[in-house]
C-alpha cells in the first residue's frame, strides 16, 4: 500500500474531482514507498506539531505536470528511502505452509518412448496448481531436475523448501491407463492421501481433475469460483489432441531446429483434429519465439508467424494470458516500444502471477527501464516458485546490476553458472560483474576461460571485448569487434550498452555514446545506472553529446508509466 496526501482546492465535474491539488497527490503516490505516506508541504505544516505523528523530510522533488518543486514529507515510515525503493531479496529457510513440488510421474511403461506422456501429465498437473493463489508450486523447470535423481521426498523439500511433495507413476499400453498419485507431508514425512486410477486415455482428463482436486482438498484451500474453474476446465478436450500437445511439449523443451519443426507438426496435426484452440496456438506461439534465438537465419520470417499467431489467440480470448505474453515478447524486437512490452507483461502477470517465463521477460525490461521498484516482489517470487532454474538468478543478477547493487548481483551471477556452468551469457555477466566491483584478476580469469570453451559465440565476442577493455589494449578494438558482434548489438539494446562500457574504458568516446544512443533509441532508459551508477561510463560522463543524451533520457525515464 501507497498512500500519497495534498491539500488545496478541487474542482467537482462530472462525478469527478479534478484540478492541480489531485493531481500532486496522485504524484505523490507515486513517489511514495510501499508502507509510507508521502505529503506535501501544505499538509505537513497542519501537522508538524502533533507529538504523535513522525514526520521526516524527504527533499524536494520535480513531480510530472506540476510546475514548481514540491517539499515532500514522510509520515509513521520508520525509515526514509529518498529515491524508489531497491529491490531485495530475503530468503527464507522455513518453508511456507501451502507449498507444493509436483514431481515427474515416473514413466512405467515397457515403452520408454511414452515419456513424453508422464512428462506432460506432470506439467498439465502444476499448471493446474499454479493458477492458485494460496498455494505456491514449484515450477516445471526446477521439478524436471529431480527426474531420475534418486534422492528423497524429504531431501527434495528441503532443495526447494516446500512442504508437500506429490509424486506418482504412469503405465500406458495402447488405450489403457493405469495412473498412481500419492501426496507427502514432506515436513512429517506422512502421506495424506494415494490414489490409483485405472481407464483408458479418454479418462485422462477426469483423473487430471481428480489429482488436483485431491491435493486441494487435502490442504485444505479454499479457492476461488475462478480458481475452481481453471481446475476444471478442459482447454483440449479430445485425448488424441492432447497426446499431440504432449508430444509437441516434450519436442519444444529440447529447444534445437529439428525439435522446433517436429512441435510445429504436433501442433498442427492437434488443429486439425479439435480445430482452432488457445492452448495450441500458444505453444506454437512459445516455438516461433524461440526459433530467431537458435540462429535460424530468415529471423523476420519466424516473428511474423508469431505476430499472425498471436492475432489467432486474440480472436480464441481477447484477455488471453498467452496473447498479452507473447505480444509483450515480441514487441521487445521493436525499438522503443517498451511501455506497450511492459503493458502486456504487466496484464498477463495479473492473469497467472505463477508463470516463471512471464516473471522473467517482466523484471527484465522493467529493470532496463530503470524501474527497479517494479521487480522487487517478482524477484522474490520467482526464485521461490523456480528455485532450480538458473535463469532465475541470471534474472535477479541482471535487476541488481540494473540497481547498481553489483555486490549483490555477482552473488546471484555466481548461482546461475553453479547451476548451469555451460552457457556463454551466464559467464560473461558474472564476469562483467566481478570486473565493475574491480575484481579485475577473477574477471579475467573467466573471460579468457569462455574464450577457449566457446570460441563461436557472440557472448564469447563480448567477453573478448571487455576482457580487451579491462586491460586497456585500445590497439586490439579492430581485431576483436568483428561483424557478428556489431550486427548482434545494433539491433539488441543489452549489447548495445555493453558496447558502450567497453568504449568508454578504452577512453574511445564518440563510439562509446554512439553505443549508448543506440541502446537507448531501442528501449533502454535506466537514467540512474547511465547517469550516476555504472563505474564505466565515467570516461564520457563529461562530454557533451552525452550530457545533451541524458537530458533525453532523463525525461523518458521520469515519464515512463505503464
Amino acid at each position: 500500500m501507497k498512500i500519497g496526501i495534498h491539500e488545496g482546492e478541487i474542482l467537482f465535474a462530472r462525478g469527478d474531482v479534478l484540478g492541480d491539488t489531485v493531481n500532486v497527490a496522485a504524484r505523490l503516490l507515486e513517489t511514495s514507498t510501499e508502507g509510507c505516506i508521502f505529503v506535501s508541504d501544505a499538509v505537513y505544516k497542519n501537522i508538524k506539531n502533533k507529538a504523535e505523528i513522525k514526520v521526516k523530510f524527504v527533499g524536494e522533488r520535480n513531480l510530472k505536470n506540476v510546475d514548481e518543486l514540491i517539499k515532500i514529507y514522510n509520515v509513521n515510515c520508520e525509515e526514509i528511502i529518498s529515491e524508489a525503493p531497491r529491490p531485495s531479496i530475503t530468503e527464507s529457510h522455513q518453508p511456507k505452509k501451502k507449498s507444493i513440488i509436483v514431481l515427474p510421474f515416473e514413466n512405467i511403461s515397457s515403452d520408454p518412448e511414452q515419456e513424453y506422456f508422464s512428462d506432460g501429465l506432470t506439467e498439465e498437473i502444476i499448471t493446474d496448481l499454479s493458477h492458485i493463489h494460496d498455494l505456491l508450486v514449484i515450477s516445471r523447470n526446477s521439478a524436471m531436475t529431480f527426474k531420475g535423481s534418486g534422492k528423497t521426498t524429504k531431501e527434495i523439500a528441503n532443495t526447494v523448501n516446500v512442504r508437500y511433495v506429490l509424486e506418482g507413476s504412469v503405465r500406458k499400453s495402447g488405450n489403457k491407463l493405469r495412473i498412481v498419485a500419492q501426496l507427502i507431508d514432506a515436513e512429517s514425512d506422512t502421506h495424506l492421501w494415494a490414489e490409483k486410477y485405472n481407464g483408458t486415455l479418454d479418462d485422462i482428463f477426469d483423473i487430471q481433475e481428480s489429482v488436483s482436486k485431491s491435493i486441494t482438498e487435502s490442504l485444505k484451500l479454499k479457492l476461488t469460483t475462478k480458481e475452481e474453474a481453471q481446475i476444471y476446465n478442459r482447454p483440449i478436450d479430445d485425448r488424441l489432441a492432447y497426446e499431440c500437445y504432449f508430444k509437441a511439449r516434450n519436442e519444444l523443451w529440447k529447444g534445437n531446429k529439428e525439435s522446433l519443426n517436429n512441435t510445429l507438426e504436433y501442433l498442427e496435426k492437434a488443429i486439425q483434429i479439435i480445430g482452432d484452440n488457445e492452448l495450441l496456438y500458444a505453444a506454437i506461439a512459445e516455438a516461433y519465439f524461440v526459433f530467431p534465438h537458435i540462429g535460424v537465419e530468415d529471423q523476420d520470417y519466424y516473428l511474423k508467424k508469431l505476430e499472425e499467431t498471436i492475432n489467432k489467440i486474440e480472436e480464441i480470448n481477447p484477455d488471453s494470458e498467452h496473447k498479452y505474453m507473447w505480444k509483450g515478447a515480441l514487441l521487445t524486437k521493436r525499438p522503443g516500444a517498451y511501455r506497450e512490452v511492459l503493458r502486456n507483461f504487466k496484464r498477463a502477470l495479473d492473469i497467472n502471477p505463477n508463470n516463471p517465463t512471464i516473471l522473467v521477460f517482466y523484471n527484465f525490461w522493467s529493470a532496463e527501464c530503470g524501474k527497479i521498484s517494479w521487480t522487487a516482489p517478482y524477484i522474490k517470487k520467482l526464485i521461490e516458485i523456480d528455485p532450480l532454474s538458473p535463469i532465475s538468478y541470471m534474472n535477479a543478477g541482471y535487476c541488481f546490476t540494473m540497481d547498481g547493487q553489483f555486490v549483490k548481483a555477482i552473488e546471484y551471477y555466481k548461482k546461475s553458472i553453479e547451476i548451469e556452468s555451460d552457457s556463454s551469457q551466464f559467464l560473461f555477466h558474472y564476469a562483467h560483474s566481478l570486473a565493475i566491483v574491480n575484481k579485475n584478476t577473477e574477471s579475467i580469469q573467466v573471460l579468457e576461460n569462455q574464450k577457449a570453451k566457446f570460441p563461436d559465440n557472440s557472448w564469447t565476442f563480448l567477453s573478448e571485448f571487455l576482457l580487451i577493455a579491462i586491460k586497456g589494449h585500445q590497439t586490439m578494438v579492430n581485431a576483436v569487434v568483428n561483424k557478428e558482434l556489431v550486427h548482434t548489438a545494433k539491433f539488441d539494446e543489452t549489447y548495445s550498452w555493453y558496447m558502450a562500457e567497453c568504449y568508454s574504458l578504452l577512453n574511445m568516446k564518440k563510439e562509446a555514446i554512439g553505443w549508448l544512443e543506440n541502446a537507448v533509441n531501442r528501449g533502454f532508459i535506466n537514467y540512474p545506472l547511465f547517469q550516476k551508477l555504472d563505474p564505466f561510463l565515467e570516461n564520457i560522463r563529461g562530454e557533451k553529446k552525452f550530457k545533451k543524451l541524458m537530458e533525453r533520457v532523463k525525461h523518458k525515464w521520469e515519464n515512463f508509466e505503464i
